[in-house]
């Protein structure tokens, strides 16, 4: 009987021990935790004993370490990019249409609107050579417009700019162009208040417009002056020896106010005041550079440093329209042929004394027309050009316009400058 107990006593035990076995291998099997190295089930042990505090310690730095390199090598991929792209993003700008059912503002309205985007500028050297301009803020980060003229007189020039509210910074030089007369400087900040530049393909014969900027001392809040539009699409010769279609005005447009604002009676710079038109004869008679001529131009130069776009023929040439060419007994109409430069496609397909009497089909009656057409065009771009040799000849040919790359009046050389008289360049 004991031997029995005994027996049962064992099987008891065994079945015990068994399920007892048994659950471990479940609880095992549900713990069963694999190495995320090898992808291989390992034994859950038992007796786990928490990592060492050192050892943590170390495994934070190792992970914050990792981190960090992975934020800044991310960050100067991003920031990389963000300062190559910044320009384009920054300054971007549209120019506004005129809008449509409002009534122009008053004078003093419109001088509300404009005078936080209109500055003074001071340009000076260590040879005391200083001049005084005007200029437009044309973004929130600080850049500047004005005319190229304004330091032309004073070699290694510095800047420094003067905002509505008397706050007085440091400029740097960006990059101007003499074709054109327009530059840009840019300070350091942000929050500026950019002008809202309207198009000036809108503009029309008499429509009013005020001129601000800072015609007697750069120091001095902007003056404001009412005029009218007085010619549109001027065709002058500027203070720089270009040709340059521009705004005319009646508007006093004085010495200081080179660089500063044409604006129309709704508060939207239309044009950059540049040269006054010096002359006993003439009273007056102010220009401005239009905004669709100062938004091609400024924006290369921000974004390239110089104009790349603009194009150029690359000749000199006489105009002969139909009294001079009944007076010098030319042989035709159109543009007589001076020189050719060797950079030019023309170069080889004509030369001097030949004339050119159409481009792109269009009758060449004074050089205006020429120039509009090339205005208009692109570097790159092919025109077609019909040309009366000296010998009476005509023929036609296909010539690619060349990039007209100017350089800027800003000089380094420490020549000694003089002052500036503004705006007209004498």
């Amino acid at each position: 009987m004991n031997e029995n107990f005994n027996q049962n006593q064992n099987q008891n035990d065994d079945t015990l021990e068994n399920q007892f076995d048994r659950e471990n291998i479940n609880e095992a099997e549900n713990k069963t935790v694999y190495n995320s190295v090898q992808y291989s089930p390992v034994e859950s042990v038992a007796d786990y004993k928490p990592i060492s505090k050192g050892l943590k310690v170390f495994a934070g730095i190792l992970v914050a370490v990792i981190v960090l390199s992975s934020v800044c090598t991310v960050g100067y991929f991003i920031g990389r990019n963000s300062v190559k792209s910044s320009p384009s993003s920054n300054i971007s700008l549209d120019l506004e249409g005129k809008p449509a059912n409002t009534d122009e503002m008053t004078t003093a309205q419109v001088y509300e609107k404009v005078n936080s985007s209109v500055v003074g500028i001071i340009v000076y050297n260590e040879s005391s050579a200083m001049s005084q301009a005007s200029g437009i803020v044309f973004s929130k980060d600080g850049y500047i417009v004005t005319n190229d003229h304004i330091y032309s007189e004073v070699p290694s020039a510095k800047f420094k700019i003067f905002t509505y509210d008397g706050t007085e910074y440091d400029a740097k030089f960006v990059a101007g162009d003499k074709v054109s007369d327009l530059a840009v400087l840019k300070i350091d900040g942000s929050g500026f208040t950019p002008a809202v530049f309207g198009n000036s393909d809108e503009v029309y014969y008499g429509q009013n417009v005020v001129a601000v900027g800072r015609p007697n001392n750069a120091f001095d809040a902007s003056s404001i002056t009412r005029g009218v539009v007085s010619a549109v699409n001027r065709r002058v010769q500027t203070t720089s020896s270009y040709s340059a279609k521009l705004i005319q005005t009646d508007s006093a447009i004085n010495p200081g106010s080179s660089g500063g604002a044409l604006v129309n009676m709704y508060g939207q710079v239309i044009g950059v005041t540049s040269s006054k038109l010096a002359s006993v004869e003439y009273d007056a008679v102010g220009y401005a550079i239009p905004t669709t001529t100062m938004k091609r131009i400024v924006d290369e130069l921000i974004s390239k440093g110089r104009v790349e776009s603009r194009a150029k023929l690359g000749i000199t040439y006489t105009a002969i329209n139909s009294v001079t060419k009944e007076i010098g007994n030319y042989l035709c109409e159109g543009l007589l042929i001076g020189e050719i430069s060797q950079d030019s496609d023309l170069y080889g397909k004509a030369q001097s004394g030949d004339y050119i009497t159409q481009i792109n089909g269009i009758e060449v009656t004074s050089d205006t027309v020429v120039l509009d057409i090339i205005e208009q065009s692109k570097a790159g771009e092919k025109i077609t050009v019909t040309i009366v040799t000296s010998k009476g000849q005509t023929k036609e040919v296909t010539v690619t316009l060349r990039a007209n790359i100017s350089e800027s009046s800003y000089k380094t050389s420490a020549t000694q400058g003089g002052a500036f008289n503004f705006p007209s360049g004498e």
